[in-house]
């Protein structure tokens, strides 16, 4: 995969300002593009190869765009149990406890499904069949991403930072 990031030269022009590997990648397969944090202004003074630095979930005036890659059943099938979930604190903690798909963050996201299929499940159980194409637009509920597909669930996905109300 390659990341095209535009800039300004000293006089205003566009230019490439990078082009190549994502910077960070999280796990196989997933990737975190682009980040911010703060008032957002362009020109953009943002050194191209180091987007600003955020915990896996932004926060309140902070956003992020990600390439996350969730294993497809064959995979899942492979991982020894104790291994399935190890995940850092920071993004386990919004995971839960009594069924690890199920999160909750304080973002509202925008998703596009690039491969795979699955069910985006929410509470009570209440289910939709997502697959490559199909775009869902997160809102800082309780849900879990159940893949159906034998290869993974592949999403693009843009978070903004979110201050939950209730």
């Amino acid at each position: 995969m390659k990341l095209v990031v535009t800039g300004h030269d000293g006089k205003g022009g566009s230019i490439f300002a990078y082009a190549g590997a994502p910077p960070r990648q999280t796990s196989p397969g997933s990737f975190d593009l682009w980040s911010t944090q703060g008032a957002i202004t362009v020109p953009d003074a943002t050194d191209a190869m180091a987007p600003a630095k955020i915990g896996y979930f932004p926060k309140e005036g902070e956003t992020a765009w990600k390439i996350v890659s969730v294993p497809g059943l064959a995979a899942r099938a492979a991982m020894p149990a104790a291994g399935a979930m190890t995940m850092p604190e920071e993004i386990r903690a919004h995971f839960d406890a009594a069924d690890p798909e199920m999160h909750t963050t304080d973002t509202i996201d925008y998703v596009l499904i690039l491969a795979g299929t699955a069910e985006l499940e929410l509470d009570l159980g209440k289910k939709e069949s997502v697959a490559a194409g199909d775009c869902v637009v997160q809102r800082g509920t309780r849900h879990a991403w159940r893949v159906t597909s034998q290869e993974p669930l592949v999403m693009a996905a843009v978070l903004f930072g979110a201050k939950r109300g209730r």
